[in-house]
């Protein structure tokens, strides 16, 4: 081993450096003196000079023994000498304590002696060397006459190593002189970043080498993301934009718009599609719009009045608007010129009018015009784009519809009454619809169109008086409305009178037919009736007597068979427009009197739903409040609009009721009255086998009965589900969600096919998944599948089988196997539901009649049997006793496995007992790679072990 260097004082006789072993028997170097027989011993030893390397606060570990002696002193002292440069010499520093700066005083916790093993009698012991201000320095031991040694000196310093924090890079910085120095360093922000706030970000270095307190930060630049660590700002990828500085994630482009490189501070718009000054880079970008559609018009001699719809295409904008021009027409509507200015338009500028109607007066009579509907708006104008229009013709020459002039009342309880009409030919054109307006205290409360002779008007209020009155529309437009029928709805103490039983209807109308027989005959022929009145006289006057009041009474039976026909003859309308079809039939709300409490459920990202009270008065009723946010699409907001006009047209018990609406401010809202136990599905998952077979019968009774209401207003629901039934504090069960709901035309077979709207297959019937389309036995399917939720209290339809297993099992017939304890009545009226042609489904009134019966009878339920859940689906058409199953051959036809036979055969299974031994390794190997057949197979294969554990032999 070479020599330390360190420099002694004095040379003989003092400290001396010798080599050695330590405990590991490593050879090694140290320092030791023991001159304790001299007396004032005063040795000292000094090391090189050592580089300080910028540290002010320096660490030093030093292992030393001490002798045991009785004359020997125990202590020795440390120092240190700060230095700009090695300048030390024999005589420099002094050989005595000043100039130096003493460490400390050191002195042995445990001391050797002959007897002293290994490790023992070593001192280790930690100092610090601070504050240090020059480049570097000496360390210095001196002994007074202790017996010593000194093995080991380490010194080293602490420093906070380069990082990166809040996008800022802070470099390599070294601890401060003092155990609670905190030096502070500036960062600099990484690449595409900037200075938040302008403040430089600092970290601060303590005296450990550790990081603490930062203050500022940096933000990614326009176009630029951070990272999750927020070390780097990384460009927005293609497709995506981010318009200011910030630590925000970037977003996806809006709707028609992209970007074309990494990095991007806002979209472009693509082609066709365009942004108006004022738009936001936020905003979706626009298209030209369609021509406004469906333009009516009411005509007289001097005036007309039109309606029109709002385009299919609007360019995806709020900001449009209509404009109406006028041109007056020679005959054949040929040299066409600007109308004359005494015509007056309503509202008087047509140039710019944000409603979907206008009115033209003081036309000439027996004159042509052509009108011209455009639509308009600011992003237009500014491409410098003509309007999209639609012209119509009309003359005032011809006649509109004519005035109908007989309306009655046909029947009227506490909250609706009947009203009925003759048809009545228009003389120009084809009749196009009736419209019924209903009238309360002067202020006109519902519109009612329909193609029918009568009309329900429902969700009145109890002894109350209203007016009606209806009139036709044809090409031409609509015509005058008919006189005023004064209504009176019955109040709660009346006794509303039902309709005649239709059971007698048919006696009655052969008694009917004879009745009106002898009336016409007696009115068109006088001999016949004088001859007859002759011949009367001999047999005296209690005949005629009789014959008057038998006439009287047919005449009644045919008012009742009417009012029957009429009463359940009702057909639901379908508003093509519903922001006017909601004016005229829903209940507008004052939203100061609607006070939102909590939210208690999100649709889409425009849509929550919120409970709340309605308040009325002094009083208050809890409701929900289903709000569309401001800025919803201009489609959102007509498909919400649309489903308020489908709610206040129903009025049923087990139909959720609309209270009202608010359309007026920036938030449109649905008001409905509020179902304390929410979902039905969710409910029933709370209460797992606390609910008794009735009690359950009885909440399927009611969503039975509210399906066969919609069912008899032609009414096809499309999402029956029992998520979307909701349940009220006495456990009455609701339909509700009706924005897939669509309506019947007036044909019984008609469907309703969608538009590419999605489907949930686990509910929905075979011919809906294969042709998209639905009818009220489609509704029936899924009401069974609401049956089995119900009776499994909530649980999942099909599990977690995937959609396309779904499909493919349901084609091959297969069907849910019965719930846990379900009886096995209940379990058959649903296989009825899931009958493969909806021709055989039960008509809704059926499942109610099965339902009463079973609830007046309950043993009809005593029949259960214990399912497995993870059993096979069953198939109704295949044996459901495997008693009649002896052969491998057999049992894959019973599972209409039967074309992967000679598969079987091929891989030595030939026998049910060589089945149930199959693992899901080898389905591969059999070659089975349909989902739905393996799943069909494993769970056959299920169902055979427990069978054969049952039945060994």
């Amino acid at each position: 081993t070479s020599d330390l260097n360190w420099a002694l004082h004095p040379q003989t006789y003092g400290w001396e450096e010798l080599s050695g072993r330590d405990v590991n028997g490593n050879t090694i170097r140290y320092h030791q003196v023991c001159n304790v027989d001299e007396e004032e011993q005063d040795n000292w030893v000094r090391s090189p000079f050592i580089d300080a390397r910028s540290a002010q606060r320096v660490y030093m570990d030093i292992e030393f023994s001490v002798m045991k002696c009785e004359e020997c002193r125990e202590t020795f002292a440390l120092y240190y000498y700060q230095s700009s440069a090695d300048i030390a010499t024999s005589t420099f520093p002094p050989w005595r304590e000043n100039p130096y700066t003493k460490i400390d005083t050191l002195a042995a916790g445990e001391r050797f002696d002959s007897s002293t093993v290994g490790a023992e009698g070593i001192n280790r012991k930690t100092l610090v060397i601070s504050p240090l201000s020059r480049r570097g320095f000496y360390v210095a031991a001196q002994d007074q006459g202790a017996c010593m040694s000194l093995m080991s000196l380490k010194l080293y310093y602490y420093y906070c190593p380069e990082t990166t924090h809040n996008l800022a890079y802070f470099s390599r910085t070294l601890s401060g002189g003092e155990v609670a120095s905190l030096v502070a360093q500036s960062g600099k922000c990484v690449s595409n970043s900037v200075y938040s706030n302008n403040e430089v970000p600092k970290y601060r270095c303590n005296s450990y080498g550790e990081w603490r307190v930062p203050t500022g930060s940096c933000h990614c630049r326009a176009g630029y993301q951070p990272n999750e660590e927020l070390t780097t700002c990384q460009g927005c990828s293609v497709g995506s934009y981010k318009p200011e500085n910030g630590n925000i994630q970037c977003q996806a482009c809006p709707a028609h718009s992209l970007t074309r490189s990494v990095g991007a501070d806002h979209c472009s718009c693509v082609d066709g599609y365009y942004r108006a000054d004022g738009d936001s880079i936020h905003q979706a970008c626009s298209r030209t719009p369609s021509q406004p559609k469906n333009i009516t018009f009411t005509l007289n001699k001097t005036s007309v009045s039109m309606n029109w719809m709002e385009p299919v295409i609007t360019g995806e904008r709020s900001d449009i608007f209509y404009s109406v021009a006028c041109q007056e027409c020679e005959s054949g509507y040929k040299n066409c010129r600007s109308c004359p200015s005494t015509i007056q338009p309503s509202p008087s500028n047509l140039h710019h009018l944000t409603t979907t109607n206008a009115q033209l007066n003081n036309l000439k009579p027996y004159s042509h015009y052509s009108i011209k509907v455009g639509l308009q708006y600011i992003l237009l104008l500014m491409l410098g784009k003509p309007p999209a229009f639609q012209w119509v013709n009309i003359s005032t020459s011809e006649s509109g519809p004519p005035q109908i002039q007989r309306l009655r009342l046909v029947e009227s309880g506490q909250t609706y009454f009947v009203v009925a009409w003759m048809s009545t030919p228009t003389p120009t054109t084809h009749l196009l619809e009736y419209q019924v307006r209903v009238f309360q205290n002067g202020h006109k409360i519902k519109d009612i169109n329909t193609f029918s002779t009568n009309a329900t008007v429902s969700g009145l209020t109890k002894g109350s008086k209203y007016i009606a009155k209806v009139r036709v529309r044809n090409g031409m437009g609509y015509g005058k409305f008919s006189n005023d029928l004064y209504v009176a709805t019955s109040s709660a103490k009346e006794q509303a009178t039902a309709g005649l039983n239709p059971a007698v209807i048919g006696g009655v109308m052969g008694v009917i037919a004879i009745v009106i027989i002898v009336i016409i005959v007696l009115y068109l022929d006088p001999l016949i009736c004088c001859t007859l009145s002759t011949d009367l006289l001999h047999v005296g006057n209690n005949f005629v007597s009789y014959l008057c009041g038998f006439i009287k009474v047919s005449l009644k039976l045919v008012k009742k068979t009417s009012e029957f026909l009429n009463k359940y003859g009702r057909t639901y309308v379908d508003y093509r427009d519903p922001h006017n079809g909601v004016k005229e039939i829903a209940t507008e709300l004052d939203q100061t009197k609607i006070k939102i409490e909590c939210v208690i459920g999100r649709g889409r990202w425009c849509l929550t739903v919120c409970r709340g009270k309605l308040i009325s008065g002094k009083t208050s009723i809890p409701v929900a409040v289903k709000r569309l946010k401001e800025g919803a699409s201009l489609i959102d907001h007509t498909n919400f609009l649309r489903e308020a006009c489908t709610m206040a047209q129903f009025d049923h018990p087990n139909i959720i009721q609309l209270k009202g609406v608010v359309t007026k401010s920036k938030w449109a809202m649905i008001i409905t009255e509020f179902m304390e136990n929410g979902s039905l599905d969710k409910f029933l998952q709370g209460k797992v086998n606390e609910l008794t077979a009735s009690r359950l019968l009885e909440m399927l009774r009611g969503i039975a009965s509210g399906m066969n209401y919609l069912s008899s207003i032609k009414y096809i629901h499309r999402d029956l589900a029992a998520r979307n039934i909701l349940v009220s504090s006495d456990l009455v069960c609701k339909v509700s969600d009706f924005g897939l709901s669509r309506t019947l035309e007036n044909d019984p077979q008609a469907t309703y096919t969608t538009q590419g709207g999605k489907i949930a297959l686990r509910w929905t019937a075979p011919e809906c998944i294969r042709f998209r389309q639905f009818t009220s036995a489609s509704d029936v399917w899924s009401y069974g599948i609401v049956m089995w939720e119900v009776m499994s209290y909530g649980e999942k339809p099909y599990w977690d089988m995937s959609n396309e297993v779904v499909t493919e099992v349901l084609e091959d017939g297969y069907r849910l196997p019965a719930p846990e304890n379900c009886p096995v009545s209940i379990h058959n009226l649903m296989l009825k539901c899931w009958s493969y042609e909806a021709k055989r489904r039960p008509h809704p009134i059926e499942i109610i009649r099965t339902l009463d019966q079973f609830i007046k009878q309950p043993n009809l339920l005593l029949d259960t049997k214990s399912h497995d859940a993870s059993a096979p689906l069953l198939n109704p058409d295949s044996p459901t006793s495997l008693n009649e199953v002896s052969t491998l051959d057999e049992w894959l036809d019973m599972v209409k496995l039967g074309k992967y036979r000679r598969s079987f055969h091929t891989n030595g299974i030939n026998d049910l007992e060589s089945l149930v031994h199959i693992s899901e390794s080898e389905l591969d190997r059999l070659g089975i790679t349909s989902p739905a057949h393996r799943t069909r197979l494993q769970g056959g294969i299920s169902t055979l072990r427990q069978h054969l554990g049952e039945f060994p032999n």
